[in-house]
């Protein structure tokens, strides 16, 4: 049985005989995974690690992070989404882990028709002066959306025609791009002020030669809020 330990709550006490030295303990193979729950109407959900239950329920939108232990340099691992009132078991999925890799795995969709996503990091570091992105559309009812990062010309459009519960592939963008705005559209082969559907400007949290993690999605989990955020997660980099 593999366990999912949750990082912000993971101690480890090291205790040292006077009599003699310790003998030295066999090094954990663990992968690194991070889960997020973008499922509306849902306020929480439960997770499974290989029929190990996490210790709280997550959330919606809150970022778990953890490592899995595993018996070998790749495993198959199962991860489960259970209804936080039911306990029912919403969906559940095999996915390969790797020693040392670190992944986003994410519930999104709808409680009729949730749907789990496993993607690898790149924790590569961007170019000076860059910040690195990638970005979940999770706007139920919302066509393709295209990104864009620090005006509305052609060069600045950072996404295009992203589907929903799509992840694009990473990419990066120059810093102060990002800091000064970020615009979510309608899928248009040119910019419309019509088609916008979020701005954020003056975006100070974001720092230079990070990597983030942005969700297109509800601010709450609740249907009838129509508030919508630019969801960002910092991911880790080597």
């Amino acid at each position: 049985m593999k366990k999912l330990f949750i990082l912000s709550i993971l101690f480890s006490f090291v205790f040292i005989s006077c009599n003699k030295e310790p003998e030295p303990e066999p090094e954990d193979i663990r992968a690194y995974c991070y889960l997020y729950h973008f499922i509306p109407e849902l306020a929480n959900v439960i997770w499974e690690v290989d029929d190990h239950k996490l210790p709280e329920a997550q959330n919606y939108a809150v970022q778990f992070a953890g490592s899995v232990l595993l018996e070998t340099a790749s495993e198959e691992i199962s991860f489960t989404v259970r209804h936080s009132g039911t306990n029912e078991v919403m969906i559940s999925q095999l996915f390969q882990l790797e020693k040392n890799k670190y992944y986003n795995v994410i519930v999104r969709g709808s409680k009729e028709d949730p749907a789990l996503l496993l993607r690898e990091i790149d924790t590569t570091h961007p170019q000076a002066g860059n910040v690195k992105f990638q970005l979940l559309h999770s706007l139920a009812g919302q066509n393709s959306i295209d990104l864009y990062m620090g005006g509305s010309s052609s060069d600045k459009k950072a996404v295009s025609d992203l589907d929903y519960l799509s992840l694009s592939s990473p990419f990066e963008v120059v810093d102060y791009d990002a800091r000064a705005a970020i615009v979510v559209t309608a899928h248009t082969e040119e910019y419309n002020q019509d088609s916008v559907l979020l701005t954020s400007i003056y975006n100070d949290m974001i720092v230079t030669g990070a990597n983030y993690l942005s969700v297109f999605a509800p601010f709450t989990f609740n249907p009838a809020d129509t508030l919508l955020s630019f969801w960002l997660y910092e991911l880790p980099l080597d």
